[in-house]
């Protein structure tokens, strides 16, 4: 199943805490051009987001605030990974996830914020999100 999660380090000082969350050098091929950030919010526990994969669109997340349920399934082997992300003082977790695997988010707090970079910009006329139920409402 083409996922990764990575641990990142938090560069911490008395003003707070940067973090390199994601470079060039680590992307290849036609992920080097630049796509689009988002900031996806949960606005409340036990709300659900995704519930799609992408044939084209690769996706890379970090918890900044709260914790999530995590469900992944690859759409051809329907290999399925769960797991749990956590917002951290101490380490900051990214999760890649590859073209053709589901995926869906439930907030476990009450509230919750992802960074989310998408190798692609939005298109209106071409999504490239396809609905995939992983997380039942």
């Amino acid at each position: 199943m083409d996922f990764e999660i990575l641990h990142l380090t938090k560069h911490d000082d008395q003003r707070g805490y940067l973090v390199e969350f994601l470079k060039k050098d680590e992307l290849s091929g036609a992920n080097k051009n630049f796509g689009q950030i988002y900031f996806v919010t949960f606005n409340g526990k036990n709300i659900i987001r995704g519930n799609h994969y992408h044939l084209q669109t690769e996706e890379w997340f970090g918890v900044v605030f709260g914790s999530v349920s995590v469900v992944l399934e690859d759409i051809n082997t329907k290999e399925r990974k769960s797991f749990t992300l956590h917002y951290s003082e101490t380490e900051f977790v990214r999760l890649r996830i590859g073209k053709g695997i589901a995926h869906a988010f439930k907030s476990l707090t009450d509230a919750a914020i992802l960074l989310d970079y998408t190798n692609k910009q939005y298109d209106s006329d071409y999504t490239d999100r396809h609905k995939y139920m992983l997380i039942e409402k």
